[in-house]
């Protein structure tokens, strides 16, 4: 199962995730992931090692590239902009009606 975005809110989304379908975040200097559930494997771009997060751990992520969080078995996390982050006006509008229409999509597709 893909990720699943769970809550959106200013500045942080919630996703429930599964082993083997990571959630892909590309230019992610400064955000915060949350372990909420389960246990998150963190690989970022450039690491020379993987992270492991279990529930209420949190990891900042130290570098700009490519950076995948994946369950072992499934879990839920909490990605968090960096704090000196502006979320512009309208945009949380835009993302919630663009998530939703993913979610419609997903549900045509699937049946």
């Amino acid at each position: 199962m893909k990720p699943e975005l769970l809550a959106l809110t200013q500045g942080q989304a919630e996703y429930r995730l599964s082993e083997n379908h990571p959630l892909r975040i590309a230019g992610a200097a400064g955000r915060h992931i949350e372990c909420l559930a389960g246990t998150a494997w963190i690989t970022v771009y450039g690491e020379r090692t993987d992270f492991m997060l279990r529930q209420g751990q949190r990891f900042e992520v130290p570098n700009n590239g490519l950076m995948l969080i994946d369950a072992a078995g499934c879990g839920t996390v909490r990605v968090r902009l960096p704090a000196d982050t502006e979320v512009p006006g309208g945009w949380l509008g835009f993302q919630r009606r663009f998530a939703g229409a993913l979610h419609d999509v997903g549900f045509l597709l699937r049946n």
